[in-house]
């Protein structure tokens, strides 16, 4: 009787430690057969989470910085975006991981590059000011010793379809709708890509190159062609 109970106990002990060696490592399965080793997956139901920002180098994962500098450690799957990048990325947040830094680590599930904020680019390039409708509407001129009050490169009014320029724009008609959002533009009809603008306080506008379009084809507004930097134009 003895011996039968101790073989059923070892029986038991066997199916329990075969068990055991089947489980998945939380640690290293993110569900997919890929890994997520900076980050353990949360338990249940995914809790997903969306946040922009650009990713910046950190102690021992890549950083996610928010526009409002909030900062999240990355846990990437297999990926080409890297330091320095704006991105859009959707993921879980940890319940425990290696990586020290930041509010949370974020285990990634789909990161895309996005377009960044104009007061991300440079944010002491734009003074403090505030680009608002006020501030763009009027007569515009390319900055330099060469500027024309009397012959401006496009204008700018609020009107009942929103606030638009009017001027010669190369390979697009003569205006353009300007959008006021966390990311501030010139929405120019595809296949052009949208101009982004800032002001260069107190008193000018700056009209930026895309930042993220490696095949910007350069847009000429007036005299000043948008490409490096960007063009600065002074109101007259």
């Amino acid at each position: 009787m003895g011996e039968r109970k101790f073989t059923a106990i070892l029986v038991a002990a066997l199916v329990a430690a075969a068990a055991c060696a089947g489980e998945t490592d939380p640690a290293t399965d993110a569900g997919d057969g890929s890994t997520s080793a900076a980050g353990t997956r949360p338990a249940g139901e995914p809790n997903l989470l969306t946040l922009e920002g650009r990713i910046e180098d950190g102690a021992e994962c890549p950083l996610l910085r928010t526009p409002n500098g909030e900062t999240y450690a990355l846990s990437f799957r297999d990926t080409e975006l890297g330091t320095g990048d704006y991105v859009r990325v959707t993921g879980e947040i940890a319940d425990a991981s290696f990586c020290m830094q930041g509010q949370g680590t974020l285990i990634v599930q789909e990161a895309t590059q996005a377009e960044p904020p104009a007061r991300d680019r440079d944010p002491a390039r734009a003074g403090g000011v505030a680009l608002t409708r006020a501030y763009v509407e009027g007569n515009w001129v390319a900055k330099g010793v060469d500027a024309d009050c009397r012959d401006p490169d496009f204008r700018i009014r609020s009107t009942p379809a929103g606030t638009i320029l009017k001027g010669d724009i190369a390979r697009h008609d003569d205006s353009a709708r300007l959008i006021f959002d966390d990311y501030p533009r010139i929405d120019l009809d595809e296949p052009l890509a949208d101009l982004p603008i800032e002001t260069r306080g107190p008193e000018d506008l700056a009209i930026l190159r895309p930042a993220t379009d490696a095949q910007y084809d350069p847009v000429t507004i007036g005299s000043a062609t948008i490409e490096g930097d960007g063009v600065v134009f002074v109101k007259c």
